[in-house]
């Protein structure tokens, strides 16, 4: 207690100490020197996403995303061919468009030209040629629905039984893609097993996985494995 407090009867120091008190717990939690000012947090918010080395040997289950973390698996890439169908415009102007994510990742709608498609959701898509509609004034209300034509694939060759493409499913891992295919021959170089993601090539120890499971890799679409003939 303050040495000015000491010179007041007992009640009025009390009272008098309440607000003393207050008015530092308030500079403390507004001021400059406050420990909690500037401190990083241990949470990097809802937008970030961690993603994770698929060689790294994490676990399958740590990749899954947090509720409301767009899971990669959903964006769309080049190559990939929609439907999109155009209605809350005038009639001469709706329609259904069979459309295919060029190479520069875009789109092509009437009016509007290249949209940004690659690395977009569906829904992402729909609100930014909606967007663009409206923003341009073409159309005050559209109204557009995108939906992927095809089924995505992961292609897995060479020492496994049944060279073939495996229907992507969000579950699928390297050893569920490969006991697809039958499981791996008997030359099947199962330690250095090859995997293409987004057009990057790195190997994984296929044995090192069927020991311990969590560290099977989560496979995203167009993804591509391929297993060499042991020398030995």
């Amino acid at each position: 207690m303050p040495p000015v407090f000491r010179l007041l009867g007992k009640a009025a120091a009390l009272v008098l100490f309440a607000g003393w008190a207050s008015a530092q717990s308030l500079n403390l939690g507004g001021g400059q020197n406050s420990s909690f000012q500037g401190q990083p947090s241990a949470d990097p918010g809802p937008g970030a996403v961690a993603v994770p080395d698929p060689m790294g040997g994490g676990s399958t289950l740590a990749a899954t995303p947090a509720p409301g973390v767009i899971d990669t698996s959903d964006l769309l890439r080049g190559g990939d061919t929609l439907i999109i169908r155009l209605t809350g415009v005038p009639s001469a102007d709706q329609g259904i468009y069979e459309i295919k994510v060029d190479e520069s990742g875009k789109v092509s709608m009437p009016y509007i030209g290249n949209v940004q498609a690659a690395n977009f959701t569906t829904v992402q898509l729909k609100k930014a040629i909606e967007d663009a509609y409206v923003q341009q004034e073409i159309f005050t209300n559209p109204n557009v629905t995108v939906d992927l034509k095809e089924q995505r694939f992961v292609d897995v060759t060479g020492e496994v039984r049944m060279p073939q493409r495996v229907p992507y499913t969000k579950d699928l891992t390297a050893l569920g893609a490969v006991a697809a295919c039958g499981g791996f021959t008997d030359f099947a170089n199962r330690r250095k097993v090859k995997l293409t993601q987004s057009g990057v090539t790195r190997e994984f120890n296929a044995k090192e996985i069927q020991v311990d499971p969590s560290r099977d890799i989560r496979l995203l679409p167009n993804d591509k494995i391929h297993v060499d003939r042991s020398i030995f």
